[in-house]
């Protein structure tokens, strides 16, 4: 694995909630003190959060549109990374994107203020602009929108965290012969397809975005991983060089 200087930390809706339909504040905690302790040693790092659209359902409890729940969770969401990233003095900036906002009109700026934000040691807390989004301007998933920004901002490394260990032969969740699968070539056709179906009811993404996240990312010369969120300080042990879940290599950029 590549040595980590600038990091795009994507975080699912099911790291956030723990299955439930409420954000897990000691899983937030969790992962607001790595990556604290990641920029404490000087990485430069913008964190693609999920969780608004689980987060108003659970506080709204009335049939609604997903762009509704996306504003009320939206709200709450961001409360609690900034509550969070203040016990370590850290200050956090929230950008909505859609697809616009990286078409070439645009992503000049777009990727000007994500900079500007990590230059003044603010974490970058990145989600897709659900409350206002279309069919003709969303993204689909946070996974291609993680991959998006890194590469718009030149990111050594994309981080997917997840609630499977990584990309598995099979299924693990219904063929306890599956076996991790820990290192990807860049340019391994074969190895895509094995990347199936969503693990989450909450979350929009899947194996399969996250693998395309990954072909989007290595075609711009920036190394993915995906691992689980439960493993034991994973943002830690990965940007020390530690070999977790499924490395995806970078290709040429």
């Amino acid at each position: 694995m590549n040595m980590m200087k600038k990091i795009v930390i994507k975080v699912g809706t099911s790291a956030l909630t723990q299955g439930t339909q409420q954000l897990s504040r000691r899983s937030m905690l969790y992962l607001a003190q790595q990556i604290a302790e990641l920029s404490g040693q000087g990485l430069e790092i913008a964190l693609v959060s999920s969780g608004a659209v689980a987060t108003g359902k659970g506080l709204f409890n009335h049939n609604a549109s997903k762009q509704t729940l996306a504003s009320i969770g939206q709200v709450r969401l961001m409360q609690s990374w900034a509550e969070l990233f203040a016990l370590f003095d850290l200050q956090i900036g929230q950008l909505l994107f859609s697809k616009e906002d990286f078409l070439e009109t645009k992503e000049l700026l777009t990727k000007e203020t994500i900079r500007s934000l990590i230059r003044h040691k603010t974490i970058p807390v990145i989600n897709e602009h659900d409350s206002v989004a279309t069919e003709a301007t969303a993204l689909g998933n946070n996974d291609w929108l993680a991959a998006l920004v890194a590469k718009l901002i030149g990111a050594d490394t994309l981080i997917l965290l997840t609630d499977q260990e990584g990309l598995f032969t099979t299924d693990p969740r219904h063929d306890p012969e599956a076996k991790l699968i820990p290192l990807v070539e860049a340019a391994d056709e074969a190895v895509y397809v094995l990347a199936k179906g969503s693990s989450s009811s909450l979350g929009t993404g899947g194996m399969a975005a996250k693998m395309d996240a990954a072909r989007i990312a290595s075609a711009h010369g920036t190394q993915t991983v995906i691992a689980s969120y439960r493993h034991p300080n994973v943002l830690i042990e990965l940007a020390s060089g530690k070999n977790i879940g499924t490395l995806v290599k970078a290709g040429r950029s």
